[in-house]
């Protein structure tokens, strides 16, 4: 099911699904129609409905009951999270978080063929997802450019529409062929068994759309697609070298020939150097987000959306990327304050009014008491939450007071995982845990306002660590993981080394060269020395 650009509500669409309030259409498929939506909490959230024909269908709604049940078992920081979901609803629908961003597809379109190093960056990302969807046991099914959104930290997978559990509990692995032509793999399209496997050979294809611009297999009817894929070699003119001896094996004819995602992802992140996207889908990806600004503001109350403010999301989109650029530069950074309404109203008087004496108690009478704006920056803060802030060199956070921005944005560098009066509330673990989580408070004890926060990790980026020569080991610690520092840039004193992030997972990291690897709980930091 694809996503589109915001269009407004439409006179047949429904305005409220479960406790969700509709805001303006997303994209259709097959299945049913998506809405970006809000949350009673104020959140976006996209919202698929199906089609009413096909919540009649017993069979079909067995098969949307199975999607529910396989993706909510599924996580990552590259896919999707499942919010809520009602299978037994007329019709049925799923809501996710919402990624504000293009799907890979519209921005080849718009844009073309990315670079070698932004399609390395899109196959580490989407190989480290493709991991977290198959230790649920679980296959997509369904991976091409459609599916693929791009957000500010990195791609996301979207849409679990045709997946299927492994485990015994489904009886749909085989038989029915179903995917997208030119996308899908050879036992898919022969309607044999299909596993992780085919989800490699798909995301081989994915990437070989992304560097080309074009599909590996070539346009057509579905007959012509299908015999290419199950009897042709591919069309990889225009793959980097660097990638084409990947994607060659990944899109081999027999799927027990092909790599695992894993080792897309060592090879992929091996060629990341911050994985810049091209300017022209960066700005697309923050049009998105200012579209969704506008129709969901972080923090509004529920209540119907203007219908001319949904008309007008793209429009106002691209003023107010110009109107916050121009306030940046002129303000520090910091968004402009809202104007006053009653300032710009005079009322025209014939007579000066007579002031009123204030009676006063005494000549020492103590004076109000002044707001502590840090304060009050603390306590608009809530758990869920990402900040715009990171500790420097020298242990400090680099911003005086904190400020939520959105989860996407890639200088979002931590998240609020609760808001607490004493630090020790923040400690999950003993105190020598490396689980980069760490504190931020504001206040004396008794009367402390304590963000307990976690550091989003994203490949490309790097921190400061420390290094013991005569051990040749290098150490990190919580504080060090909070750390951002440029990769090109010499670490400071203090410390020795600059670490870039390679990988978050769940699984396991490359090995050899300089590359160094952190046990973080229950995931995995890869890292390499800069």
């Amino acid at each position: 099911m694809s996503r589109e650009k915001l269009r407004p509500l439409q006179a047949g669409d429904p305005r409220r699904v479960g406790g969700y309030r509709l805001l303006a259409r997303l994209g259709a498929g097959g299945m049913g129609r998506v809405y970006l939506g809000r949350s009673k909490g104020g959140r976006p959230v996209a919202v698929k409905v199906i089609h009413p024909y096909l919540a009649e269908d017993a069979q079909f709604r067995r098969r949307f009951e199975l999607e529910v049940a396989a993706v909510r078992r599924v996580g990552g920081i590259h896919t999707v999270q499942v919010v809520d979901a009602r299978a037994d609803a007329d019709p049925p629908w799923l809501v996710t978080e919402y990624i504000a961003g293009p799907s890979l597809h519209e921005a080849v379109a718009e844009h073309g063929a990315f670079s070698e190093e932004a399609v390395a960056g899109l196959g580490a990302g989407l190989a480290e997802g493709l991991m977290a969807i198959h230790e649920r046991g679980v296959v997509h099914r369904d991976l091409k450019p459609g599916n693929v959104l791009l957000a500010q930290d990195g791609p996301r997978i979207i849409d679990f529409g045709i997946a299927r559990a492994l485990d015994a509990t489904s009886q749909t692995t085989r038989a029915t062929v179903v995917g997208t032509p030119g996308f899908m793999s050879p036992e898919q399209l022969r309607g044999r068994e299909v596993g992780p496997a085919s989800d490699v050979f798909c995301l081989a294809a994915v990437l070989a759309f992304a560097a080309t611009g074009r599909r590996p297999f070539g346009e057509g009817p579905i007959e012509a697609l299908g015999y290419r894929v199950v009897n042709e070699e591919p069309d990889l003119t225009g793959v980097p070298e660097s990638l084409l001896p990947l994607i060659e094996s990944g899109l081999a004819k027999d799927p027990d020939d092909r790599p695992g995602p894993e080792v897309f992802l060592e090879r992929c992140s091996a060629l990341v150097e911050g994985a810049p996207l091209p300017d022209s889908v960066t700005t697309m990806i923050a049009t998105r987000v200012a579209e969704t600004e506008v129709l969901a503001p972080r923090g509004a109350p529920p209540g119907r959306p203007k219908a001319p403010m949904i008309a007008a999301a793209a429009a106002v989109a691209g003023v107010l990327l110009v109107a916050f650029a121009v306030w940046a530069i002129g303000n520090g950074g910091e968004p402009p304050s809202a104007p006053d309404a009653a300032a710009q109203v005079t009322t025209p008087r014939t007579t000066p009014p007579t002031p009123t004496p204030v009676p006063q108690e005494s000549d020492t009478a103590s004076p109000t008491p002044t707001p502590d704006p840090t304060r009050k920056a603390f306590q608009r803060i809530s758990a869920g939450d990402c900040l715009d802030a990171h500790q420097d060199e020298s242990g400090d956070w680099s911003r005086g007071k904190p400020r939520a921005v959105g989860c996407g944005r890639s200088d979002a560098y931590l998240k609020v995982y609760k808001v607490a009066d004493d630090t020790a509330d923040c400690r999950n673990g003993s105190p020598g845990d490396l689980d980069g989580e760490l504190w931020w408070s504001h206040g004396e004890e008794g009367n402390e306002i304590v963000l307990c926060v976690r550091r989003q990790f994203r490949p490309g980026e790097c921190f400061l660590a420390t290094e013991d020569e005569e051990e040749n080991t290098v150490s990190v610690s919580n504080g060090d993981l909070m750390t951002s520092w440029p990769c090109g840039d010499a670490a400071p004193g203090g410390h020795d080394v600059v670490l870039r992030v390679t990988a978050y997972t769940s699984g396991a990291c490359p090995s050899g060269g300089r590359r160094v690897s952190w046990d973080l709980g229950s995931r995995t930091l890869c890292t390499r020395i800069v």
